[in-house]
């Protein structure tokens, strides 16, 4: 039988880059965009595709970093950016590919963490945010389908009547 955390687990891994529930993952929204379309501001809320992603990759480096150590990570690569949104360093397609490569890499490192992360921890507190590690999780497991409907929403010109 399937331990009860897994399905949630899966969830996020499904609206990162598999089977999403809420349209197509992360990945599959990222993926569809050039690196031109991926770095375009002229969106509703003035982010580009790309600075979301950014964002994200951040957060999943912020999330691993703070369960397994600085010492167990490779260097966060990219700007983190005033407001949490960076921004790219350069526009081609080595560096969208960099970002989406990174972006997965560092999803896999932070769900492994998460799912070895036992329960009696759950209580604890994060010592970032000085919430419970389950509290932190919880927010964490739906971070990803919140910010590619976003991105399928905000105006990225590339994506207009695309499938949502």
């Amino acid at each position: 039988m399937k331990d009860t955390l897994g399905y949630f687990f899966d969830y996020a891994d499904a609206e990162f880059d598999g089977g999403s529930y809420n349209g197509p993952s992360l990945m599959a929204t990222l993926k569809r965009l050039s690196p031109e379309a991926a770095a375009d501001t002229a969106t509703i809320e003035g982010y580009s595709a790309w600075s979301v992603a950014l964002h994200l990759a951040w957060f999943k480096y912020f999330i691993a970093r703070s369960l397994l150590g600085e010492a167990a990570l490779e260097a966060y690569p990219f700007d983190y950016g005033e407001d949490g949104f960076g921004k790219p360093r350069e526009i081609g397609e080595g560096a969208w590919a960099e970002v989406l490569a990174y972006l997965a890499r560092i999803h896999g490192v932070t769900a492994a963490a998460i799912r070895a992360l036992e329960a009696p921890r759950y209580k604890e507190p994060m010592p970032e945010w000085k919430i419970p590690w389950g509290s932190a999780i919880a927010w964490y497991l739906g971070h990803d389908a919140y910010h590619a409907a976003q991105i399928r929403n905000m105006g990225v010109k590339a994506l207009a009547g695309s499938p949502s």
